[in-house]
């Protein structure tokens, strides 16, 4: 049974490019930091999503186990940094992949839409893009059915503006792109329709900037092309309008918030595999931030602290006929704007979540090779 496809569109670029691997000495800093096995989820789930608590605790929702009878995980689980304890939430959700998971108003979590695995006439099965919204409170552990989207989408950008609404913008039904944007506030439980975007988009990276505008960066657009676009949102005026371009294009790639306002874009496809660049937000454009050692595709990253950034997992760039995720981590330093090799992690997995702490960078979630469900739970930080 394949997963891959549905979860995640790998979209075919031709290339004329060849990918050459830069050699990297592991830095001071890496060697100070380490990988350790710090406990396990209750079932493997592939594709799954964290985020961090307001109560220090790290939620996981959503994912898959393709050895598993069900397939679809419909509980979250509460991983407790502290003591690497896993607690099981009894309440069913939905079980779905693709979907956004955004903290808001109140610290609540808002988990939008998405695609859920469904079984049709005799033996066939198919994925189908979804409405549905759940709500996480974390004070008292409880979910609550959410008012949903008025258009099913799954591979959509979501992301918290200042005010604690959840603005919801582009993805896809199947194979039709979107590009409407609607905004979610935790607080009524209702939804506002906001201006769409210029052009359908999905698979790009949303967040809100210091000055409250949101940024959309690259993606796959309806014209088939994978873009070095960006856009730029006001929700004061309900306005869109061009924003900066990227110095490649990027799909499938990671994007991590730095202190300061700025943000840093990993890998992807094409020639973006093996590069970097940083939104440098003073300056309001893109700049070239280092050189990966191995190229890949749907990468883990997180803040580390210190101005540094993890990298873990992902999908080799060109693909080796086989699914075998990297091995290879790195640590990005901004003071040199370089990656240097870090120690390997306890796995090799794509499809995972990293998730910054207090404690260190954990990894939950993921594929590891053959395409087996992950379940231990990982840090990356000093002892």
């Amino acid at each position: 049974m394949m997963f891959r496809g549905p979860a995640v569109l790998f979209i075919a670029v031709a290339l004329a490019a060849s990918f050459q691997l830069g050699r990297a000495v592991p830095a001071e800093s890496a060697r100070a930091a380490e990988w350790e096995t710090v406990g396990e989820l209750q079932r493997p789930r592939a594709y799954g999503r964290a985020v961090p608590l307001s109560t220090g605790e790290i939620l996981v929702v959503g994912g898959l186990d393709p050895d598993d009878p069900e397939v679809m995980s419909h509980r979250s689980e509460l991983i407790d940094p502290a003591t690497g304890r896993v607690t099981t939430l009894p309440q069913q959700l939905l079980g779905r992949l693709n979907q956004t998971v955004t903290t808001g108003w109140g610290d609540r979590v808002v988990v939008i839409g998405g695609t859920e695995f469904r079984r049709g006439a005799g033996r066939s099965t198919y994925w189908a893009p979804v409405d549905r919204v759940e709500v996480f409170i974390p004070g008292s552990r409880t979910w609550l059915t959410g008012e949903p989207l008025s258009d099913e989408r799954s591979d959509h950008g979501a992301t918290a503006l200042r005010d604690g609404r959840v603005l919801v913008a582009g993805g896809n039904q199947g194979a039709r792109l979107l590009r409407s944007v609607a905004i979610y506030d935790p607080s009524r439980n209702a939804w506002t329709v906001a201006s769409p975007m210029p052009k359908p988009r999905t698979q790009f990276s949303i967040t809100t900037l210091l000055d409250g505008r949101v940024l959309v960066a690259g993606g796959f657009q309806d014209d088939g092309v994978v873009t070095a676009s960006t856009l730029l949102y006001d929700p004061a005026k309900d306005l869109w309008s061009p924003g900066p371009m990227l110095l490649d294009p990027r799909l499938n790639h990671a994007m991590v918030p730095l202190p300061g306002g700025d943000l840093l874009f990993i890998g992807g496809e094409g020639r973006a595999s093996e590069t970097s660049e940083r939104f440098d937000y003073r300056l309001g454009r893109f700049v070239d931030a280092g050189r990966i050692t191995a190229p890949r595709v749907v990468a883990q990253a997180a803040h580390l602290g210190e101005g540094r950034v993890v990298l873990a997992g992902g999908l080799p760039f060109p693909g080796v006929g086989s699914f075998s995720p990297v091995s290879v981590v790195e640590l990005w330093d901004r003071s040199t704007s370089s990656w240097q090799t870090a120690p390997g992690a306890p796995t090799a997995r794509a499809f995972g979540a990293l998730v910054s702490t207090d404690r260190g960078v954990y990894r939950v979630s993921g594929s590891e090779a053959e395409e087996r469900a992950a379940r231990t739970v990982e840090r990356f930080g000093s002892r």
